[in-house]
Order: C-alpha cells, then structure tokens, then sequence
C-alpha cells in the first residue's frame, strides 16, 4: 500500500466532469502502463460500466479500506467518497437534493453509498460536495490533473520515476504510442496494453 499519509486539506472543488473525466482515464491508463496486474492498481476507468445507460465508471481503490466511485452519466456525474480512518457523513446529508435522474448511483450497490467520508453530484451546471474533503487532499490533487501527484505516487508505490512531461501528456488524453508507454514503464508493451486501452476507452 502507498501510505500519503495526512496532507494539507487543498481544495473541495473538483474540474468540470468533461475534464474530470478525461483525467480519470489518464489515471487509469498510466496505472495499466505501470502494473499488468489489475489488482494492484489503484486507479481504474470502465467505459462501458452501463452502455445500455451510457454510465462511465472511475474508480480508486487503494487496497486497504479507502475508495473512491465516480459515475459519469448523460444526466450528470454522481461522486462518492470513503476514508476508512475519518468520521462519515451521513449519505442522507451528502446526496439531499440529489437530482432524480442520478438516484441510480446512489442505489448502486457497487458504490456502497451508506458508508460516505465526502461525496456529492455535477448536475450539469455546477457541483453540489458536501462531507471532510480534508482525508482526499492527495486524491483531489490528483483529479484536479496535478501531474506532481501522479508522479509522488507512483515513486511512493510503484518504485518508479515517470517523467513528469509523460505524465502531464496522458493526463491530457493525448495519443499513445511505444516511446510514451516506454517512458512510463519499459517492461510494459503499448500491445499488451490493448484490452486495457478498450476497457478505459482511451
């Protein structure tokens, strides 16, 4: 497990979900470069979580009881937040208000809304974030597209060192191609990245 330890709260807001989204597949995308295992990533995007609702999954799962879910829909983005070590917030707090249209994520199972330390929704206008971002400060960095967190990350829990350039580039969803993924881990191959690639939908 990579321990951050307590970092300084940073802000409670997060980047429009057009962004948001495209970040969550960086994310996921550099976490398949770095580990052929799925397991032992932290970070994972599935396109194709509900095509039939055409509902995109982010994930973060950090192994060790903290996790984040963040459903991207075409009525808007639903977010929720579990750190095991800080008080909760009750979900009847976090999701008041929640449109009608997004209730489905707060009844996914998968997401097990009941237990929520900060979480809210994008209606398609503004954010509504309620809960202690503070325990998410890193987490937040992160989705924010902070390339410097991504690469304090991956030296803390991977061992490795990206370089921050290589980041920032796949955070931006550019094009991969066998230098960007050799840069990033030159034991991974941009073929065996493939399913991976589809499943992320990047």
């Amino acid at each position: 497990m990579y321990d951050r330890g307590m970092a300084s709260p940073t802000s409670a807001s997060l980047p429009h979900p057009r962004d948001l989204e495209r970040i969550c597949r960086g994310l996921a995308t550099l976490d398949a470069i770095m580990s052929s295992e799925w397991e032992a990533r932290y970070y994972s995007f599935n396109a194709a979580w509900d095509p039939a609702a055409q509902v995109r999954m982010a994930s973060m799962r950090n192994g060790s009881g903290d996790d984040w879910f963040i459903a991207f829909t075409p009525h808007g983005t639903f977010v929720k937040a579990f750190w095991h070590e800080h008080p909760l917030t009750p979900a009847a707090t976090v999701y008041a208000g929640l449109p009608a249209a997004l209730q489905p994520q707060r009844d996914e199972p998968a997401f097990t809304t009941d237990q929520v330390t900060w979480g809210g929704w994008h209606d398609g206008s503004a954010w509504t974030l309620r809960g202690d971002p503070a325990p998410l400060a890193d987490e937040l960095a992160m989705l924010a597209g902070d390339a410097a967190a991504y690469r304090d990350y991956a030296a803390a829990y991977f061992e490795a060192t990206v370089p921050l350039e290589v980041i920032v580039h796949v955070l931006a969803g550019a094009p991969l191609d066998a230098s960007i993924v050799a840069r990033v881990n030159d034991e991974r191959s941009l073929a065996e990245l493939r399913a991976d690639l589809v499943e992320i939908g990047y």
